[in-house]
């Protein structure tokens, strides 16, 4: 019996078009069969073009634009000393928190080169270089704060406060825990039922019959949540 739905459910149904600049959700193929629909958060610059042919969900990883200090070696070769950007992989499931956006450091300065003989005008100038980096950083970092600030709205929807474009459009993951559900597979039911929502115990579920194809459970989940809604007005 499965109790939690995993990080690949997919997302088979036509998502509601959002705002014209809104960032619009991409449909990926998931290894492990189905689809996945999941819209992009605002400060990714990825366009996802590999993505979409197939890929686990918990590999999807979000990038935001790079900033890094570089400066010259003793042969005149251009290097990188520090590279930053925002990171997120929303479906990651190992426990290290990489599913929260954050901050991806890149020091490069590990292969042991000698930067020259920096006379203090060429110091001056570094200084003002790594200034100007540790600006970038700060209002790198700003943006970090309103990407976790972005992430957590999302994920503190209330159910009272969604609407069926929501329902629709939003990722089936989202939705069961803004709804408090976990999903629940049952082998076989009488008059053909497929799926039905309990939300009377103390342990709110959806119920799955196991034979679904993912594709399937998706439709039949928004369905369910669908009805709530438009019941609720």
């Amino acid at each position: 019996m499965q109790t939690k739905v995993p990080a690949a459910f997919k997302n088979s149904g036509a998502p509601a078009t959002p705002p014209a600049d809104e960032p619009q959700p991409i449909t990926y193929a998931l290894r492990t069969g189905g689809v996945l629909v999941h819209t992009c958060p605002s400060w990714c610059v990825v366009d996802h073009a590999e993505d979409i042919e197939g890929l686990y969900a918990e590999d999807l990883v979000h990038e935001g634009a790079e900033i890094e200090l570089r400066t010259n070696t003793i042969e005149g070769s251009r290097v990188s000393i520090l590279a930053a950007r925002i990171t997120q992989f929303p479906f990651s499931n190992d426990g290290s928190g990489s599913e929260v956006p954050y901050m991806a450091l890149r020091p490069e300065a590990s292969m042991g080169e000698a930067l020259g003989y920096s006379t203090p005008e060429d110091v001056e100038a570094e200084i003002r270089r790594t200034e100007a980096h540790l600006r970038d950083l700060r209002a790198l970092n700003n943006r970090l704060v309103d990407a976790r600030a972005e992430y957590d709205r999302r994920q503190g929807l209330l159910p009272e406060n969604l609407s069926v474009d929501d329902v629709r459009s939003l990722p089936v993951p989202v939705l069961l825990k803004a709804f408090g559900l976990k999903v629940v597979e049952f082998g076989d039911m009488p008059h053909g039922v497929q799926v039905w929502l309990d939300r009377t115990g103390t342990e709110p579920a959806v119920y799955l019959l196991r034979s679904l194809p993912q594709s399937a459970r998706e439709s039949l989940v928004r369905e369910c949540l669908v009805a709530v809604v438009e019941a609720r007005g």
